[in-house]
């Protein structure tokens, strides 16, 4: 991956420039990465709920139980990233205490795409002072805690998804940059554009896109370019008829479970997502508008230069990073966003949003008057004072919403082991289905779909809550649940138990009216240690089978219903 480069001889991209971009890549992630976890509030190391998912199928198969939610239960792709999930099933294997590899893995694909980052900002600057286009890619980098807090500490496909991206990117551009077109394929290229659809399932389309562009931006490279652009759909078919054989269906459940099928709709939705974005994170607008102008200034060169024996340095590269960059805003907007902090989607495009400021940094850099030279440092430190101080309190201020990912999934962690201690064993449906299912020994089900193949697909069209909406009530009537536990709730209400349930309501309080389910469940309070407890509807059956003293019934008379509503 790093190394002597041809796209620039070896005097920038040397073994030593590789070494010493290493040592500032893993520099400039450990700090990043202390920071963004002190900014945050320190919200704990065992990863978001929804990483925990991919864990507990990693764990699941490290055990040899195959790839499924349920021990013994039906095979789902519960987890999105099929190449990140296999990657954790050897550290389960490994007998050691596993979230600190997780996180060591996750930081070190984060150094890695950190230094490609900065390998590419180079080639960009082709002809600025190499220090100070690197001085400002740090800088950039340091302005973005969002991405090291969803890089490093969420446990999810981040950092591999972006190191995967930018390590594409840094064998195309290099086939690009390079003096002469490649007479043969790179087997970096390859191995980038295969393992990107395996990543996430829209890593087809951003490998070959990207492969077709490089294709189009240099014709006489396709020697070296076109099996990259065979590779990933050849990845993506084989994936797809391996799920077939294993699964019975072409995606992820999780496909099935988060995107509807109204396209209109996820596009508006993704519109809304895409303006938060543009609107909502420091001065996103006016990097995307820098990119814009970059590209335009790049394709106006290579227009007039045409006829030229080469193009100049770095424009070629230029056009490439900026389709990369409005492709991966554009999916997004086709998928429909997501509800995660900090614009999770749109993370792994961070560190090309920010390539115009080691741009600017290294023109600023470039020959000068005496006078703007000895004004040009008071400046470039006022700049980046800024630039740093208003992307940290911006995030600072969304150090709750991060938090509340990172709570939820060690509560559910402790609510099932609090739940392995119950005689017999409820199965449980869940809401927040990733802590619990490290941690609960019985079966679940998980009523967002996720992990439950005939829920996710039983409304094609989602209403509701973004990536929550498929809860369906036939088939939860098709195997209803023992317990119902709200631990996903940062609030017990011993007194005065309130639940909204308006008309229209979505996911089991659409419910809460209906006769057959206030037949079926009593509302209880959970007792736990420390006098925590946690609301819950159990089914009386079971309530009656398992007679104990830590459950308390409520009774439907003592919740109140807020809003209107009617019974079915």
């Amino acid at each position: 991956m790093f190394g002597t480069d041809p796209a620039m001889g070896n005097t920038v991209f040397s073994v030593g420039r590789a070494r010493l971009d290493l040592v500032l890549a893993l520099a400039a992630t450990a700090v990043m990465a202390a920071l963004a976890y002190a900014l945050a509030g320190s919200p704990g190391a065992n990863g978001i709920d929804d990483a925990a998912i991919t864990r507990s199928y990693a764990q699941n198969i490290a055990a040899g139980h195959g790839f499924v939610y349920n021990v013994g239960g039906e095979r789902v792709e519960g987890a999105t990233s099929l190449l990140w999930t296999l990657a954790l099933v050897p550290l389960y294997r490994s007998g050691l205490p596993v979230e600190p590899l997780i996180l060591g893995l996750g930081f070190t694909l984060s150094v890695i795409a950190v230094a490609l980052a900065l390998r590419l900002a180079r080639r960009l600057g082709a002809g600025l002072p190499p220090a100070a286009v690197t001085a400002g890619l740090l800088i950039g980098l340091a302005g973005l805690p969002g991405f090291f807090i969803w890089s490093v500490w969420s446990m999810m496909e981040i950092a591999l998804w972006t190191a995967l991206i930018l390590w594409l990117l840094d064998r195309l551009t290099a086939a690009l940059e390079a003096p002469e077109p490649a007479r043969r394929p790179d087997p970096a290229l390859l191995a980038a554009a295969f393992l990107l659809p395996l990543t996430r399932p829209e890593g087809v389309a951003v490998a070959t896109g990207l492969a077709l562009g490089a294709l189009a931006l240099r014709p006489l490279a396709w020697r070296g370019l076109a099996g990259a652009a065979l590779a990933a759909p050849l990845s993506a078919a084989v994936l797809t008829l391996g799920r077939l054989a294993y699964f019975g269906q072409p995606f992820p459940n999780t496909y099935y479970a988060k995107v509807s099928a109204d396209r209109l709709q996820n596009a508006f939705d993704g519109a809304k997502y895409l303006a938060s974005f543009l609107f909502g994170h420091p001065f996103a607008e006016a990097l995307v508008l820098a990119w814009l102008a970059l590209a335009a200034l790049a394709v106006a060169a290579l227009w007039r230069g045409r006829r030229a024996a080469a193009a100049a340095p770095g424009r070629r590269s230029l056009v490439l990073c900026a389709t990369a960059l409005f492709g991966l805003l554009a999916t997004y907007v086709m998928l429909g966003g997501d509800h995660f902090a900090m614009w999770r989607f749109y993370q792994p495009a961070m560190p090309l949003l920010v390539m115009p400021l080691a741009l600017a940094v290294g023109w600023l850099a470039g020959p000068a008057p005496a006078a703007a030279r000895r004004a040009l440092p008071v400046l470039a430190l006022a700049v980046a004072a800024g630039w740093v101080a208003m992307n940290a309190a911006a995030f600072r201020q969304e150090r709750f919403r991060i938090a509340w990912e990172y709570s939820l999934s060690a509560r559910g962690e402790a609510f099932g082991r609090y739940l392995n201690s119950f005689s017999p064993q409820p199965l449980l449906g869940v809401v927040a289905a990733g802590g619990i299912a490290l941690t609960y020994e019985g079966e679940m089900r998980d009523l967002m779909g996720l992990n439950w193949v005939a829920m996710a697909h039983a409304k094609p069209i989602k209403t509701g809550m973004r990536n929550h909406a498929s809860f369906d009530p036939g088939v939860f009537w098709t195997d209803p649940p023992q317990l119902i536990a709200q631990y996903h709730k940062a609030e017990c209400q011993r007194r005065g138990w309130t639940e909204p349930a308006m008309a229209g309501a979505t996911g089991v309080r659409q419910m809460l009216r209906q006769e057959r389910f206030r037949a079926t469940y009593l509302p209880v309070v959970m007792e736990m240690e420390d006098g925590r407890c946690t609301t819950a509807f159990a089914e009386r059956g079971w309530l009656a089978a398992t007679s104990d003293p830590r459950i308390v019934p409520v009774g439907w008379d003592d919740l109140r219903l807020l809003g209107e509503g009617t019974g079915a």
